[in-house]
């Protein structure tokens, strides 16, 4: 007896993947070749392609498959691929994706220039659209990620950062995309406000569970996977939300060892281990992984408003399988 193979919203939008596809190849082959070479270098590289997924998804919802959710679909590719650009020179990356960063390969300088160049592209596709609500979300969005990226600076190697401000960085950085990834796609499929409303919550709701599970992954790997190292963000002191909860709980030695560690980045070999130690001390792990779930429960809820319909099955599947994630 055959086993039926689980049909995925990957599944579902594949021709549509491939007309974003050929919509991103297209406007880099009509570039200089380096911008081409370093764009392409990226997203030839696969990533999971959420963002996109989503527009065409909540388009779908609404029956709406013209040409339009295509272009919004490729802006939003292409300002993920921007930021990741320049998250990488910020943080001096070596690998993304599990290939080496653009920055290592063709410097800082170049990999700005892609990046600004990306963005510059989802702009003109947005316009396309002739859609002024849809450039809206999609602008905002742009800028609170700049926004997000900026915070992140400030509250970078304090593991005494509040929880609030961790999660008004990841809600920039991070959720701000997704909430417009998906509302974009209600907008040009011409919902209304309700739909335009709750499709931004469904997306930004999953954003934060999303970047809340990515946090958790550095501290619960127990082997290395293509594009995340185990102890990456450790290393690098990075103010996650592990990290800050476990300094809240935290007794003085312990405080004191996250002040060496992720301050001041006096690390050992043995440094990695015993945070995950304090870690599962005070439960934090777990306490992160339901704190992610609140949030998918939320995302879940939001989309009652839609009609009945197998995207809407896909999407609320979606937002399950982000908690279950290992890279």
């Amino acid at each position: 007896m055959s086993i039926e193979k689980k049909i995925s919203l990957l599944d579902v939008f594949e021709e549509s993947l491939k007309k974003v596809d050929n919509e991103i190849f297209k406007r880099l082959d009509a570039t200089i070749p380096l911008l081409a070479e370093i764009g392409t270098h990226l997203i030839k590289a696969k990533g999971k392609r959420i963002r996109p997924i989503l527009t065409l998804a909540m388009a779908g919802q609404l029956n709406d498959f013209s040409r339009n959710p295509i272009l919004l679909a490729t802006a939003v590719e292409f300002i993920h691929t921007a930021t990741l650009l320049h998250d990488d020179v910020v943080d001096e990356s070596d690998f993304r994706r599990g290939v080496k960063t653009a920055n290592r390969i063709w410097g800082n300088e170049a990999s700005v220039l892609a990046g600004d160049f990306l963005f510059a592209q989802s702009f003109d596709l947005m316009v396309e659209t002739n859609s002024l609500d849809a450039l809206s979300s999609l602008s905002k969005a742009s800028c609170k990620i700049t926004q997000g990226e900026f915070k992140q600076m400030q509250i970078s190697n304090n593991p005494n950062t509040k929880i609030d401000d961790y999660f008004e960085v990841i809600g920039g950085k991070t959720a701000q995309l997704f909430g417009s990834a998906c509302e974009s796609g209600i907008i040009v499929a011409n919902g209304n406000e309700e739909q335009i409303n709750a499709a931004h919550s469904y997306g930004f709701n999953i954003g934060l569970a999303f970047q809340i599970i990515d946090d958790v992954i550095d501290y619960t790997l127990e082997k290395n996977v293509s594009g995340k190292n185990i102890g990456d963000d450790f290393k690098l002191g990075k103010t996650t939300l592990p990290i800050i909860l476990a300094w809240e709980k935290s007794d003085k030695n312990e405080k004191d060892f996250w002040i060496r560690t992720i301050k001041l980045l006096e690390q050992n070999e043995k440094d990695f281990e015993y945070a995950k130690n304090i870690m599962k001390k005070y439960k934090i792990i777990e306490e992160c992984k339901k704190l992610a779930s609140d949030f998918i429960n939320i995302s879940i809820s939001s989309l009652n408003v839609f009609p009945e319909n197998k995207y809407k099955i896909h999407l609320k599947e979606l937002a399950n399988e982000s908690l279950m994630r290992t890279k």
